[in-house]
């Protein structure tokens, strides 16, 4: 009973910062609680132990996956989130602990878990892996398990995540419902597994890039400190990555996107390397595009033409179509027409890659990023989950939920229109200077171009002494660089680096 009256006093101490409803909440805690008293295993928790072999030696740890309730303020059961838990066997309060999603919006937390941060991922293509079955899982190890405990998140809506009425779910997909839902969630598993004392990183990949910014200022706000924040193909500002019409930033900050995969596609400037094209690339969009783009009809015809015909050499696409556009190339443009002669298409997500045009319309074309990998992940994270983690369920897991993507709403508290998270970080930091920002891009990622990344950067106009908390690292790859071997690996080191006290 000495653990219960501990609890009870944890318990009484949150819920009393939750308003009304008090009872209700602790009622259903102490049904939960009193049962585990008992001898009898929390019902939604599973609980297996393992042995990775890592180049540092043999390293032991549980698995737990279940689901996490989420309560309104008045002790409303609002719904659960169904997580994955690493827990080093052995391990204190004292071990940092990641909090990790992925992105969309709508999107589960499946390819992150064993594309490359889990302790088990998918072989990949390069080592062997077929489009077909029969799939392989292997030992990771570059899984960041060994720095941190990790727990893999699946958002209201996805994978076996669920919420009690369709208003609550209706709710969670947004910007602000979203980010209640997880900082719920970071207080309720701090209360379930005793990690208040934890240094805590959040990690996120495209939209949960995002989502760790919002959540990491949501969480200082309620007395929780971020020690670092990992933002990969982030998404800083939507103004710059949503094609607009009469406004070039995006087309602006993907040049140099553009440039590369023109040059890893063997069309332009072969004499160069990638460091070099991506310097002149650089150059190029703010020191002719965007002046030129500011005032464009001012240029005279033999100018014009003089600038069209450097755009179009520098990113491989043709004269005519360039001067179609007027210089106004976004993804879906340069995606579509960079091949367009030989019926190909370009992958947005990772422009490497090349794929038939799936219609003899011009309206859609499937984009071909990760086309050799993608049909595993389903199968074999739930043959993972069924055989090694002993997680069998009937009810569907929501890889990624069109519902949540189709019906998000981009509002937020500071800024009505596409949501931009600058500011949020700003805050942040000034509230909590020691925190770390980790930020990853691919090169030939088109959805989240690293120069609008880098821009972004370069706006916060934060005093020099925050420069520190920075770490920005590049890879060969693109959106998903966690699926290319070399880029995984280089990751792997640079994260050892972001978790160094």
């Amino acid at each position: 009973m000495k653990q219960i009256f501990l609890l009870f006093l944890l318990i009484s101490r949150f819920a009393f910062t939750q308003g009304p409803g008090l009872e209700e909440m602790l009622s259903s805690f102490f049904k939960q609680f009193l049962k585990g008293e008992e001898g009898e295993e929390h019902s939604s928790f599973t609980s297996t132990s393992h042995t990775i072999d890592l180049p540092s030696g043999p390293f032991s740890y549980k698995a737990i996956t279940g689901l996490l309730p989420q309560y309104l303020d008045d002790g409303q059961l609002m719904g659960q989130l169904f997580f994955t838990a690493y827990l080093k066997e052995e391990g204190d309060e004292s071990r940092p602990i990641s909090f990790i999603f992925d992105g969309g919006p709508g999107g589960s937390s499946m390819a992150m878990h064993i594309g490359g941060f889990g302790p088990r991922r998918l072989l990949l293509p390069e080592e062997g892996q077929k489009p077909l079955p029969p799939y392989r899982m292997i030992d990771n190890a570059e899984t960041i398990l060994d720095l941190s405990d990790l727990i893999f998140i699946d958002p209201v809506g996805t994978g076996y995540s669920e919420a009690e009425k369709p208003a609550y779910k209706r709710g969670c997909f947004g910007v602000e419902g979203d980010l209640s839902s997880f900082t719920e969630f970071t207080r309720m598993f701090c209360i379930y597994f005793n990690r208040w004392n934890s240094p805590k990183y959040l990690i996120g990949a495209s939209y949960g890039s995002s989502r760790a910014i919002g959540l990491a200022e949501s969480l200082t706000n309620v007395g929780i400190s971020i020690s670092g924040v990992a933002l990969l193909s982030t998404a800083f500002d939507y103004h710059f990555l949503v094609h607009q019409r009469d406004l070039p930033f995006s087309n602006w900050l993907n040049i140099p996107s553009f440039a590369a995969s023109s040059w890893y596609h063997k069309r332009t400037m072969q004499d160069k390397t990638l460091e070099e094209v991506l310097s002149l690339a650089r150059r190029f969009a703010y020191e002719e595009y965007a002046p030129i783009m500011l005032q464009p009809s001012r240029l005279s015809a033999r100018e014009q033409q003089r600038f069209y015909q450097s755009f179009a050499d520098l990113i491989g696409l043709p004269l005519e179509t360039v001067l179609r556009l007027r210089g106004r190339i976004d993804e879906r443009t340069f995606t579509t027409e960079f091949f367009a002669a030989d019926r190909k298409v370009l992958g947005g997500i990772d422009a490497r890659y090349v794929g038939d045009v799936s219609s003899i319309y011009s309206e859609y074309c499937e984009d071909p990023s990760y086309l050799d990998l993608r049909s595993a992940f389903y199968p074999a994270f739930l043959n993972y989950l069924q055989l090694e983690l002993e997680t069998k369920k009937e009810s569907k897991y929501i890889t990624f939920s069109g519902e949540a993507f189709t019906h998000w709403d981009w509002a937020t508290y500071d800024n009505p229109g596409l949501p931009s998270f600058l500011q949020r970080l700003r805050r942040t930091l000034v509230a909590s200077p020691h925190m770390k920002v980790f930020i990853g891009s691919g090169y030939y990622d088109l959805r989240t171009p690293f120069a609008a990344m880098e821009y972004s950067i370069d706006h916060l106009e934060l005093p020099d002494s925050y420069r520190k908390n920075f770490q920005i690292e590049y890879y060969p790859a693109g959106h998903g660089f966690i699926f290319n071997l070399p880029s995984l690996k280089k990751f792997k080191q640079d994260l050892r680096k972001f978790y160094e006290p």
